[in-house]
């Protein structure tokens, strides 16, 4: 249930980036250029960090919790992510000088090399949050389509509404068009979380999801079969522990059959998604018109019959 997005809030959003962009031009250079570089090095180790302690800390939960807490891990991985930007950074700051304390040329090096990775530093930043602001719109979508399937009117949900209406509006136009071409996520990553999430609902949609053709050949891969009947793979998605399966076996020849990757590959889910949620309407031809249907010329309007 996409919502029509706003030129007006397409211009805020813009306007917020500009500023944004020049506040960190401008920081650059006050920082001069080594203290800038060194603040993107702390932005890719934090990155870095932070997403191997995310992953840390949910193998580590999965042995002594059978549901561990899905938002634990991003915590531990924000939280250290966090430490280690603020460390780099203290460090360069307790190192480094300005570029406010030196003078002549050296001034002018310092700060137009900084301000090179000021306005770098803030098209990163500019990155994220595109698809930031897409993913918050894709889960804005999903409630939406959650309220509609408890019968609550989607006029309560205002968060998901401002939320989906903020992604509608970035997207929109020309400049969205090349916006969506900047995401590193495809357009439709966000669709299919979208449309799998309504196939999930619908039980009619399901069906024709897994009668598909394409799904049809998919499931009937011998080696998806096999592991998807694996009694430990239920077990594993029941207690979000699937750290055994990394030994497993079934888990093992899926990942090397290489007909099974050739099938992957060429699987379109968002079309699959698409025709399972058309609903199935008989033919025209098998629905004769109604006696108020428009008729095309040469046909002789029937007479109706004598009594």
């Amino acid at each position: 249930m996409p919502l029509d997005g706003s030129p007006e809030w397409q211009r805020y959003i813009f306007i917020a980036a500009s500023l944004f962009l020049i506040w960190e031009t401008w920081r650059g250079w006050r920082l001069g250029a080594v203290r800038s570089l060194l603040r993107l090095t702390a932005l890719f180790c934090a990155w870095a960090v932070g997403s191997g302690a995310a992953g840390a800390t949910g193998t580590i939960l999965a042995f002594f919790s059978k549901t561990p807490p899905l938002l634990a891990p991003a915590i531990a991985g924000l939280m250290v992510a966090l430490l280690i930007y603020g460390l780099i950074s203290l460090l360069a700051g307790l190192l480094f000088k300005t570029t406010e304390n030196h003078s002549g040329v050296i001034r002018w090096g310092f700060g137009v090399g900084g301000a090179l990775c000021g306005v770098i530093y803030g098209l990163l930043l500019l990155w994220g949050g595109i698809t930031l602001i897409r993913s918050l719109g894709a889960l804005g979508e999903l409630r939406m389509i959650q309220a509609q399937h408890e019968g609550r009117s989607i006029a309560t949900e205002k968060q998901a509404l401002f939320l989906t209406r903020l992604r509608a509006s970035l997207e929109l136009g020309v400049t969205g068009k090349r916006l969506k071409e900047a995401d590193p996520l495809p357009s439709s990553f966000y669709d299919c979380i979208v449309k799998a999430s309504m196939v999930a609902g619908d039980q009619q949609a399901l069906g024709r999801f897994l009668q598909d053709p394409a799904t049809m050949k998919l499931l009937g891969n011998a080696s998806l079969s096999a592991l998807l009947q694996d009694p430990e793979v239920e077990r594993a998605s029941q207690t979000r522990n699937f750290l055994p399966l990394i030994r497993n076996r079934h888990v093992l020849a899926a990942l090397e059959d290489p007909q099974l990757l050739g099938q992957l590959r060429d699987f379109n889910l968002s079309a699959v998604l698409d025709h399972a949620l058309q609903g199935q309407k008989p033919p025209a031809a098998n629905h004769p018109p109604s006696r108020n249907s428009p008729r095309g010329p040469g046909r002789a309007t029937p007479s109706p019959a004598k009594p």
